[in-house]
């Protein structure tokens, strides 16, 4: 069995792929990372717009499991969509720590509203253009989907209230990462989350420069190395791999 893993969890009409410069960042410290696809994902947007949120989080919850058993304590990590699946799984799996990556308190009633009269017209919206970072070094991580599934907003509001409800019971230590630039979610999403979590130690790193997509922006060091530091502190430092760098990164806001 492991010494610790680490469960990353993308966030809605994403990708495993979106998530692989943390994974790098945490195998290349020595920590037995899975980068599963949440149901509905990496197949097509029309496939993703049959799934509802119980089937995301029962997904995360079978790789939970699978790496438990490889593992003998087990962080889990999500971004925006992927950090509610892991606050829920922080209160009914209970890990041994919780970090949420630009993930949303909850979704505007306007945006649930629309996007449910939209979704009864047309399943599917073709997204423009590509959304996120620009940076050459991370474009190729960016979500591959050309069309976004009307119907998910609502479902993601609906995922947000079962989370909020039970976050009052989690116990597991939590990290919340939020860029100031974030624009996909409330700006209050951060301390609302906190202040909701009352059992368990709670960190909050704002990022200045960042928006939704942290783990591809301007300031993913910064977040990698406050992640890291704050997994070594409540899972126990891992053996480094002989390749293991440390990552440097610009000073930032911390509440």
């Amino acid at each position: 069995m492991g010494h610790a893993g680490c469960l990353l969890l993308h966030g809605f009409s994403g990708s495993p792929l979106e998530m692989i410069p943390l994974a790098d960042v945490l195998e290349a410290e020595g920590w037995t990372v899975s980068n599963p696809a949440l149901a509905g994902h990496m197949t097509s947007p029309r496939d993703l717009a049959k799934t509802s949120w119980p089937q995301w989080v029962r997904s995360a919850r079978d790789a939970y499991e699978a790496l438990s058993r490889r593992c003998e304590r087990v962080a889990v990590l999500g971004m925006s969509m992927g950090g509610a699946v892991a606050l829920h799984l922080g209160v009914t799996e209970r890990p041994d720590a919780v970090v949420a990556i630009s993930t949303p308190s909850r979704v505007r009633p306007l945006i649930v509203r629309a996007s449910r009269a939209a979704s009864k017209v047309m399943r599917l919206a073709p997204i423009p253009f590509r959304l996120g970072p620009k940076d050459p070094q991370v474009r190729r991580y960016r979500s591959p989907y050309r069309a976004y599934p009307l119907g998910g907003p609502a479902e993601v509001a609906s995922l947000l209230d079962e989370t909020r409800q039970l976050l009052p019971s989690l116990r597991a230590p939590l990290l919340i990462v939020q860029g100031r630039r974030d624009r996909v979610i409330p700006r209050e999403s951060a301390h609302e989350i906190a202040d909701l979590v009352t059992a368990a130690p709670v960190e909050v790193l704002w990022l200045p420069r960042s928006g939704h997509v942290v783990t591809l922006d301007k300031e993913r060091d910064v977040c990698f190395d406050e992640v890291r530091s704050f997994l070594t502190r409540y899972l126990h430092v891992p053996e480094r791999s002989e390749h293991a760098q440390r990552h440097g990164g610009e000073e930032t806001q911390q509440e």
